[in-house]
């Protein structure tokens, strides 16, 4: 998922009070109580892996039960 630099602005203005953010020229990374997200600059917009990780875990939970 890759967000523009004034979208993440946004999502972060909400999400800060509740989290923490460690900040680099090319990389943001909120530390949630889940675990870190990274968001990375990429060609002039912000990704992250996040959902994809997310879905992944999900996944192996599923597994995990089926087994």
């Amino acid at each position: 998922m890759c967000l523009t630099t004034e979208a993440l602005a946004v999502f972060l203005n909400l999400i800060i009070a509740s989290s923490g953010m460690t900040m680099s020229e090319d990389r943001i990374i909120i530390h949630a109580t889940d675990r870190d997200t990274h968001w990375v600059l990429a060609e002039g917009e912000w990704c992250t892996m996040a959902p994809q990780f997310d879905r992944f875990e999900r996944v192996a939970a599923l597994r995990q039960r089926i087994q």
